[in-house]
């Protein structure tokens, strides 16, 4: 299949790197806002990087108009029946996306393929509720979509070689390095540095090290390009917490569970850089590990 036309559902900080991504190799991208309000705030965020790359020189002013140009954004998710491909990008939670999936199917072709970005949940459980189950597949593309080069491509049970090939071949066309995966929770890249972010959140809890003594190990002794705290942050701790979770209800390993101190930052609202503070402060310039975690945590 020539893929010249792709939907993408959800306008977060994912969907629309994806769609910049899209955009930026000559493809028509729809992108549909998966929560009620307007999509203003998602195309002042689009336009706004954008012209961040150009003012530093690293996008010609004629490529940001291209971009903008071939991305449309809507609130409909009818505006993606004429889709060659469908890239959902909504809240991590598995019956949102099976009742989106139920719905994609009755809008899209029965040629277009199904995809989910998601980062642990079970594609075959989102294939299980469609009619259609060889045209469905993960499409795993990684935070921030315009820069991360690599491309999970995750076959589910029932996914056919056809939809494999072609999304292969898809993520070349947009200038990405796919690697083929089986369903399996976390696919390669979660399923490897989830524990080991746990691992980390255990030293401290340990006293094994401090935030900053571990970061800096990781970094220094195994060439990290962050240490596995600001990592964290990075990815957002909610984010984290829910990927543990989903890891440990799949295999029942201790190592796989959330930690005590990560429960509680979630509780507390401290989600990492989103939210200002998690395991840094992002108050600080730079930022300084949270002063909370050098008293107990209860």
């Amino acid at each position: 299949m020539n893929i010249t036309k792709v939907g993408i559902i959800g306008s977060g900080t994912m969907g629309m790197g994806m769609a910049q991504v899209c955009a930026a190799a000559g493809l028509d991208v729809v992108v549909v806002k998966a929560t009620p309000g307007s999509t203003d705030r998602a195309q002042a965020g689009l336009q706004g990087g954008l012209d961040k790359a150009v003012e530093r020189g690293k996008m010609e002013a004629d490529v940001r108009d291209g971009i903008l140009a071939r991305i449309t954004l809507s609130t409909s998710e009818a505006d993606v029946a004429d889709c060659q491909l469908v890239i959902e990008s909504i809240i991590e939670r598995i019956e949102e996306k099976k009742a989106l999936f139920q719905r994609l199917e009755g809008i899209v072709s029965e040629d277009a393929l199904l995809t989910t970005n998601t980062s642990t949940l079970s594609v075959t459980s989102m294939m299980a509720v469609c009619k259609h189950r060889k045209r469905v597949a993960g499409l795993h593309f990684f935070n921030p979509a315009p820069v991360m080069k690599l491309v999970e491509v995750i076959h589910a049970f029932e996914t056919s070689d056809t939809t494999v090939d072609t999304l292969m071949a898809f993520c070349r066309q947009v200038g990405k390095d796919p690697v083929l995966v089986q369903d399996t929770t976390g696919f390669i890249v979660n399923r490897l540095l989830t524990p080991y972010m746990l691992n980390a959140f255990r030293m401290l809890e340990r006293g094994t090290g401090t935030i900053d003594s571990i970061d800096q190990a990781m970094m220094a002794g195994a060439g990290y390009p962050m240490g596995p705290f600001a990592l964290a942050d990075y990815i957002g701790l909610d984010v984290v917490m829910a990927m543990s979770q989903n890891i440990y209800e799949d295999v029942r390993h201790e190592h796989h569970s959330p930690t005590h101190t990560l429960v509680r930052l979630v509780e507390l609202g401290y989600l990492g850089r989103k939210t200002g503070r998690g395991f840094y402060d992002y108050s600080q310039r730079p930022p300084v590990p949270n002063p909370d975690l050098g008293r107990p945590v209860v």
